[in-house]
């Protein structure tokens, strides 16, 4: 049973209650012997992963989005308690719930789960973007015009599909309750291991979702649209422009995502309560 001491709390500065909950987890754990510090921002690559036992995100589920981002290659579990709306990547939503996570981080309650992670690169005949990483999900899409944009999809060399459509969501397991949900994609256990992708809006009769292996690499090219007005976004945060011609190959990172996952509240109770508006 692996407990834990040395603790960071990954802090969203803007949620009004930051403060005092983050006030709250860092007397609670001192009183308890463990170490605690507050942190607002890393850069991915920085982080010694024996430093910290296990990172404590307050905020919503895109904090812990760029937590996973930030820690990437660390293997320094995540944890997150709910300051937002939804939340269905944090464990907790209410205050009074917080001794319990704490006290089950500090006694060793609890399990790890790796998420798989997305990365994707963007090639044009006159460069090569860096690969960016993704936990949630990759999105093709437009920035400023209505108009649509034609892509053509390959699965590991082989042709697809051809779309014309407001865009594409590639989203993994734990994205598939974002933006991929949103737009009609299917809800996925966010342990397993599959890419999902989710045409926006298609001028098409079928709009069905597409499940592949893991392992699967897809490249996305742009055949059609307004000349510059494409882009891959990558979690809502890293944005590449894209052109006519542009290609965007993704594939599974060989970097993954530690979550902990307490025994107690599973992941269909988080997903009831959310649906359910509870």
């Amino acid at each position: 049973m692996k407990t834990m001491k040395k603790f960071c709390l990954f802090v969203n500065e803007k949620k009004d209650s930051a403060d005092v909950v983050s006030e709250y987890i860092t007397d609670y754990l001192k009183d308890r012997s463990a170490t605690c510090v507050t942190e607002s921002d890393f850069y991915r690559g920085e982080i010694d992963g024996g430093k910290y036992d296990c990172i404590i995100t307050l905020g919503g589920d895109g904090t812990i989005i760029r937590a996973a981002r930030d820690f990437a290659g660390s293997n320094i579990p995540i944890v997150g308690i709910n300051l937002g709306h939804l939340g269905y990547m944090t464990s907790i939503s209410r205050k009074e719930d917080i001794p319990g996570l704490l006290d089950a981080l500090l006694s060793g309650n609890f399990e790890t789960e790796q998420r798989m992670m997305l990365e994707g690169a963007v090639l044009s005949e006159d460069q090569k973007e860096a690969a960016n990483l993704s936990l949630n999900e990759i999105v093709i899409t437009r920035k400023n015009t209505v108009k649509t944009i034609r892509f053509r999809i390959m699965v590991n060399g082989q042709f697809l599909n051809e779309y014309s459509a407001d865009g594409i969501i590639i989203a993994t397991p734990t994205g598939s309750t974002a933006y991929n949900l949103s737009a009609g994609g299917p809800i996925v256990d966010p342990g397993a291991r599959m890419t999902i992708l989710t045409p926006i809006c298609p001028h098409a009769l079928s709009r069905n979702s597409i499940v592949l292996k893991a392992e699967d690499e897809l490249d996305i090219q742009i055949c059609g649209g307004e000349q510059g007005d494409q882009v891959a976004v990558f979690d809502g945060d890293i944005s590449v422009d894209l052109c006519d011609g542009s290609r965007v190959h993704i594939r599974e990172s060989k970097l993954t995502t530690p979550f902990v996952k307490l025994k107690t509240g599973t992941f269909l109770d988080r997903l009831r309560s959310k649906l359910s508006g509870i």
